[in-house]
């Protein structure tokens, strides 16, 4: 399993986490909603890190991406996963998924998340076990349910 460490972000991650995000999901974003502006991407972006539930994802000292969960006492919601593409396909996203499926197993809440349909992670997160729900425009949303008598 992939090596990561996790720690809160701070707001001089800005620059490192926005590299990240437009990295990962400017592609998928611009197809979902139109055009990318960075004025307005970066905007959205710092008010997401001013939220205070990010979370950068470090391999060794070096920020490789972006985590927030949100646990509620009916599940629990990846609300972002963003791995920078020159880390993406060896297995970190992957570990990040998994490990957050076992404090769902073990908290026994389902986990749930939105996924753009044309996001390749949407295999991972089917391959995972996660099912679709529903759908909103380009967003998919997926629920995994823990395993009951854990």
């Amino acid at each position: 399993m992939a090596d990561y460490q996790l720690r809160p972000a701070a707001l001089g991650d800005a620059e490192v986490l926005f590299r990240i995000h437009q990295g990962s999901m400017r592609e998928y974003l611009a197809q979902a909603f139109g055009p990318w502006t960075d004025d307005f991407a970066r905007e959205q972006h710092d008010q997401w890190l001013r939220g205070g539930g990010a979370q950068v994802v470090l391999a060794g000292d070096q920020i490789i991406g972006a985590l927030d969960v949100e646990w509620q006492p009916e599940a629990a919601f990846l609300r972002r996963i963003e791995i920078d593409p020159e880390f993406q396909g060896r297995g970190v996203g992957t570990a990040i998924v998994q490990d957050f499926l076992h404090q769902c197993a073990e908290r026994q809440v389902p986990a749930r998340l939105h996924v753009f349909s044309h996001n390749p992670a949407r295999q991972l997160y089917q391959r995972l076990g996660f099912r679709e729900l529903g759908r909103d425009g380009p967003s998919i949303a997926m629920q995994w349910d823990a395993p009951s008598g854990r």
